[in-house]
């Protein structure tokens, strides 16, 4: 006989065709119910779907339900966490998946208990990475639906990484609904018998719930109906943390490791990699600037006297995982919803902003007099690279002094003359105010998390300006325009590539779930033949300008205001007929091997996918780009391409590919990669698999459709309702960057390194009073700080094949957190160095930073032990002598 775990539950999209405000009112109602079945023992216990978002937004409401909420908790009758929301696991970031638990075990904490089992019942796909980042939050079991190849059919079994963690696994091939057949219908049997199959294991579990699901206060009648009505099992109302107990004392297990991206089970959605880019691109540059910049100026501005915001912080991160929630993240939802989530972004990362511009200012009040420019590295390695910033004078030409008195060479890319007058109804009547707004570009070395500062003086002599050229050159690289043809020239190899870059174009006849081909599709090569070049050739930055436009085909017209065509008709007829506006600008600075782009476009087309394309000399049979917590190598084409209905999966498994920072193809011989700032779709195309295809984004109309080229079958999402999405057209103004490399070896951390260095870009501040608009805090006067800014480098991290995660304050405010990992799948034997600038204590945490261990005490540099495969650590550095401010404080 075999025993059935039966857990009541519900499943809760955050948002979803409803928005979230929607949602809130019915689970404040559902969640009556929810303590009314459990004080009047109607159910024994309850699964609040695995997240804490929405327990989160029902408290702020209904505080007075908190004390019912933790009797329970405490119970262990209503289960809560370990998730504040709960993720698509493959286009979330590997430090945003740790802070969204972080998140859910402090909350589920603070009513009384976490459920320590990682509870992802709907993400689209499930990551390689998950164990290992399970592990690090002592979660021993998880549960997921979706995404278990053909070949890997277990219903049950211990889930690995490379670094050697484990997990077991709960794969619910039936959906986390299978058990509302329970609820609603009579044949017991059938049902009993459809969750037994693929498993030798006595213990089988059946979840009983659904989307938005009303409480079933009848289950007990139920599971005494349907143990009338058996022999060969027995059904017992139970909970998942008891479930994993009894599962976890079978033998016959199987053990799998890697990524489950299959439709076997269900319907996977490969296309949320780049639906609704926007949303995308919004979210990446806000955890860019909040892991990259805000969290370790804060270190910095610690160590100068200035207090920190970890409200501020905290509030941040809530909002990228509320926009990290499942649909949220993958874009398929409501126009209404896309709003909220679009919005909700811009309000946290005009917060980030803020905060990095605050402390760039307040650091630069405590410097030497004789100081007024400020760059500042909030990393943990040194670097080399140019700084950019827009300085205000009085005068048209001026120098600048580092802080040994020696002039500074510099380049100007832009110089506009501003008139500052006091505005007057009669503009005759102003009296001018003039000054220059002069962006240049200047070499910098600073030492990890360290700043410079330079003396911005008045000069009579004008600066040398970039000549004009339709050549430019670096270190790296020689890119050419000539004849209509761009030729790159990697100077390092002396090899020439012609048309290296250039884009295609093809009709979406998906949805905001998947991208499909139109049924009758023509796929445009869209070069840079035509387009009007111009260049400029520097010795710190040089550029190449291209401006054009592409002819697409379109049923869009203007009638005041953009009307959506109803189908692919001039796509279906072969006939363009309405421009895309594009600029694309290539940039090359001294002494980096990234080249550097900006692309922008005028959309003026609905229903289709735009792509850059990298023409390679790898003829590749796998692709490559990095997870998480590491690098998935996959091959180019899926292995069921042919056989995927013959097998019974749900959609076609097309080879497009998610990537988190980076996309690369490479052989023995050379490496070419795509850096990324929020694009997270690629796919290897061409004969011979040598083009890297990255799509920039795609436009559709609809939430779902039917029966689609590559996904037969009825609509995802709703399958009875077509609901219009017109926004998710993107519509109008795009703006993507980035940058591409070539190198002689696959390298990861490098690629890593590159992609922070173009997120952080420049942090540069001038004091000065001419423009009080560089920022919106620029206008706000502050007190000068009182701790004078000295030079100061609290940790450098010297490692070749380590990346850092994140470098932030500990949560006792006592010392500093830096979280690295190896990303490759081979053990790093050397794997580098700690330096401090002073003593200090050295703790190794989990992911949740508490302490699992002292590794060294009172040291000055710290030798990291070797690195398994993949391994994530957290160090704590705790500093003998530390002036942290709010150190002080509680002092």
């Amino acid at each position: 006989m075999q025993k059935v775990h039966v857990i009541a539950h519900t499943h809760w999209d955050f948002e979803w065709y409803f928005t979230r405000q929607q949602a809130r009112v019915q689970f404040a109602y559902h969640m009556a119910e929810v303590l009314q079945a459990l004080a009047d023992n109607q159910l024994d216990s309850y699964l609040l779907d695995g997240q804490l978002a929405i327990v989160d937004d029902y408290l702020q409401t209904n505080p007075d339900k908190r004390a019912a909420m933790m009797r329970f908790v405490k119970a262990r009758r209503l289960f809560i966490g370990p998730w504040y929301t709960q993720i698509d696991e493959m286009v979330t970031s590997g430090e945003a998946i740790v802070r969204n638990l972080q998140l859910g075990h402090k909350l589920a904490a603070d009513l009384g208990g976490v459920m320590k089992v990682g509870y992802l019942p709907d993400s689209f796909g499930q990551g390689q990475d998950m164990p290992k980042i399970y592990q690090g939050f002592d979660i021993t079991a998880t549960v997921f639906w979706r995404g278990m190849p053909h070949e890997k059919n277990a219903r049950y079994f211990y889930w690995t990484a490379s670094d050697g963690s484990k997990v077991l696994a709960a794969n619910i091939k039936n959906g986390y609904y299978a058990g509302v057949d329970l609820i609603e219908n009579d044949d017991t049997a059938a049902l009993l018998h459809r969750i037994a199959t693929d498993t030798q294991a006595h213990d089988l579990a059946l979840p009983v719930g659904g989307d938005q699901r009303a409480v079933d206060f009848n289950l007990k009648d139920r599971l005494q109906y349907a143990n009338q009505q058996t022999s060969d099992f027995e059904l017992v109302e139970d909970n998942y943390p008891d479930f994993f107990k009894a599962l976890a004392t079978s033998s016959d297990l199987p053990t799998y490791q890697g990524e489950f991206i299959d439709p076997s089970a269900s319907k996977i959605h490969r296309g949320i990699y780049s639906s609704r880019a926007d949303l995308k691109h919004l979210y990446d540059r806000l955890e860019h600037l909040t892991v990259d910049v805000v969290e370790p100026m804060m270190v910095i501005a610690a160590h100068q006297g200035i207090e920190a915001q970890d409200g501020m912080v905290a509030h941040i991160w809530r909002a990228i995982a509320r926009g990290q929630a499942h649909d949220s993240s993958g874009g398929c939802n409501s126009d209404a919803t896309n709003q909220d989530i679009y919005q909700r972004g811009v309000e946290a990362l005009q917060l980030a902003e803020s905060v990095r511009d605050y402390l760039l200012s307040k650091l630069a009040s405590g410097a030497p007099a004789s100081l007024n420019v400020f760059f500042w590295n909030p990393t943990v390695r040194p670097v080399h690279q140019n700084g950019e910033i827009t300085l205000a004078t009085r005068g048209k030409h001026f120098s600048l002094k580092d802080e040994n008195g020696e002039v500074v060479t510099y380049e100007i890319l832009k110089q506009v003359k501003v008139d500052n007058a006091v505005l007057r109804r009669d503009p005759a009547q102003e009296k001018p105010d003039v000054y220059y707004r002069t962006t240049i570009v200047v070499p910098l070395t600073m030492k990890a998390m360290d700043w410079v500062g330079f003396t911005l003086e008045e000069a009579s002599q004008c600066v040398t300006g970039r000549q004009p050229s339709t050549t430019i050159s670096n270190a790296y690289y020689t890119l050419t325009f000539d004849k209509g043809q761009l030729v790159l020239v990697d100077r390092r190899t002396k090899q020439s590539f012609v048309n290296p870059i250039h884009f295609d174009d093809g009709g979406d006849e998906g949805d905001t779930y998947d991208y499909s081909p139109a049924f009758q599709d023509w796929l445009l090569d869209l070069t840079l033949a035509e387009a009007e070049v111009t260049g400029q050739q520097g010795k710190l930055v040089s550029e190449l300008v291209f401006r054009g436009q592409w002819q697409l085909p379109s049923d869009l017209v203007f009638r005041g205001q953009w009307q959506l065509p109803s189908d692919l008709a001039q796509r279906a007829a072969k006939k363009a007929s309405v421009e895309m506006p594009y600029v694309l600008v290539l940039k090359l600075a001294a002494d980096d091997p990234v080249i550097h782009f900006e692309f922008t476009v005028e959309n003026t087309v609905c229903d289709h996918r735009l792509r850059l394309i990298l023409k390679t000399p790898v003829q590749a049979q796998t692709s490559f780009a990095d997870t998480p917590f590491g690098i998935a190598a996959r091959p180019v084409i899926d292995p069921h391409l042919k056989d995927w209905r013959a097998i019974g999966y749900h959609e076609e498994p097309t080879a497009l590919r998610p990537l988190i920072h980076f996309a690369n193809t490479h052989d023995d011989k050379t490496s070419w990669t795509f850096l990324g700032l929020g694009e997270k779709e690629f796919q290897l195309i061409g004969d011979q698999f040598d083009q890297l295809a990255v799509t920039m984004f795609r436009g559709v109309g609809y939430l779902g459709r039917p029966d689609l080229k590559r996904r037969p079958g009825d609509a995802s999402g709703l399958q009875t309702k077509y609901v219009s999405t017109p926004d998710s057209q993107l519509l109008g103004t795009r703006q993507m960057q980035g940058g591409i490399c070539l190198d002689a070896d696959f390298v990861p951390a490098e690629l890593q390194r590159r992609v922070q260095s173009l997120a952080i870009g420049s942090l540069g501040y001038q004091t000065q009073t001419l423009d009080r608009f560089t920022t919106p805090l620029q206008y706000f006067p502050i007190n000068t700080n009182q701790t004078n800014l000295v030079h100061q480098s609290p940790v450098q991290l010297v490692s070749r094949d380590l990346v850092v995660s994140s470098v932030s304050e500990t949560p006792d405010h006592a010392g500093y957190l830096v979280r690295v990992y190896n990303p490759t799948d081979a053990t790093v034997a050397t794997a580098g160095d700690f330096i401090l600038e002073v003593a200090a204590s050295i703790r190794q945490l989990n992911l949740n930073h508490e302490t699992k261990q002292t590794l060294a005490t009172d040291v000055t540099t710290f030798k990291l032990p070797a690195f398994k495969p993949g391994e994530i650590r957290t160090y704590g550095i705790y500093p003998r002598h530390i002036s942290l401010a709010s150190k002080k404080e509680s002092l």
